[in-house]
C-alpha cells in the first residue's frame, strides 16, 4: 500500500506551489495538497490548538507523512505536538518553532517586522506581497511580469486570510512541545533564506527527539522551487526509511 503524504504550502502560496513536488511523487506515493486557507483561520491564541492544526488533523483519518514548507511546516509541527498518533513522520522545509525573535531566542525575525506587513496590507497589499516573494525567492530573480502574477493570485481571496496567517506567525511558540513530538522528521533548510534564519532548523534538529537535518548552502527560502531533484530524493530517502 502506498504512503500517504499530505503536502502543505506555506503563507502567501496556494496548493500549486506545491504541485512540482506532488508530480515528483504522485507514483510512488498518495499525494494531497494544501494551502493554509484551506486549513483554518484561527490565530492561535495561547493554549489552545490552531484551526490551522486542527484542519491538518481532520484530514489524518489514518496516519500520514507530512511535508510543510515555512508557515505549513509550523502547522504540522503543532499538529504533530497535538495529535502524536496521526502523524507518521514530518518533513519540515524552511521551518521554524518560533517566528518571532526575543531576549531568550535569536533565530527568529524581529515582531516589528511581522507587525509592519499587517499595517501594510491594509495600505499597500501589493507592495507587501511583491516584497515578500521578492525576499522569498531569493537568490534567484523573479521577472516582472511573473512577480505580478504571482502577486496578484496571492490576493484573490483578499487580506484577511493573509493577515490571519502573519497574527498566527506573531504568536506561535512551539519551543515547549518539541521534545515530545515523537514522530521522525527531516529538517531541510537553505543557508541563503531571507525568511526564516538557518540558525530555526539548527535549533529544531537540536531539540526534535528523532530529527535528521539538512542545509542547502546555495538555496533560499523556496525550497520547492531551488531544491530541484536533490531534495525530491532526499525527501524520498526518508519517507521510505520508516516502516
Amino acid at each position: 500500500m502506498k504512503k500517504r503524504v499530505l503536502l502543505i504550502s506555506g503563507w502567501a502560496h496556494g496548493a500549486e506551489a506545491m504541485q512540482p513536488m506532488a508530480r515528483a511523487m504522485s507514483k510512488s506515493y498518495l499525494v494531497t495538497s494544501f494551502c493554509l486557507n484551506e486549513l483554518g483561520v484561527n490565530k492561535g491564541q495561547a493554549g489552545k490548538i490552531s484551526d490551522y492544526a486542527r484542519g491538518i488533523a481532520l484530514h489524518l483519518d489514518t496516519p500520514a507523512f507530512i511535508v510543510g514548507w515555512s508557515t505549513g511546516a509550523v502547522a504540522a509541527l503543532e499538529a504533530a505536538a497535538n495529535y502524536p498518533g496521526k502523524v507518521a513522520g514530518l518533513v519540515l522545509l524552511s521551518a521554524t518553532a518560533r517566528f518571532c525573535s526575543n531576549n531568550e531566542y535569536a533565530a527568529g525575525v524581529r515582531p516589528a517586522v511581522l507587525r509592519a506587513m499587517i499595517r501594510g496590507l491594509s495600505k499597500d497589499p501589493e507592495a507587501v506581497i511583491a516584497d515578500f516573494l521578492s525576499e522569498a525567492f531569493y537568490p534567484m530573480n523573479i521577472p516582472e511580469d511573473e512577480l505580478a502574477r504571482r502577486t496578484q493570485n496571492t490576493l484573490r481571496q483578499g487580506t484577511q486570510p493573509l493577515i490571519d496567517g502573519l497574527e498566527y506567525l506573531a504568536g506561535v511558540d512551539l519551543r515547549g512541545a518539541l521534545p515530545a513530538i515523537t514522530a521522525s522528521c527531516l529538517v531541510v533548510h537553505g543557508g541563503q533564506d531571507r525568511i526564516v534564519p538557518w540558525q530555526a532548523a539548527q535549533y529544531l534538529a537540536s531539540n526534535l527527539p528523532h530529527s535528521e537535518a539538512e542545509f542547502l548552502p546555495s538555496a533560499g527560502h523556496s525550497l520547492i522551487k531551488q531544491g530541484g531533484k536533490h531534495l525530491i530524493h532526499r525527501i524520498r530517502q526518508f519517507l521510505d526509511s520508516i516502516k
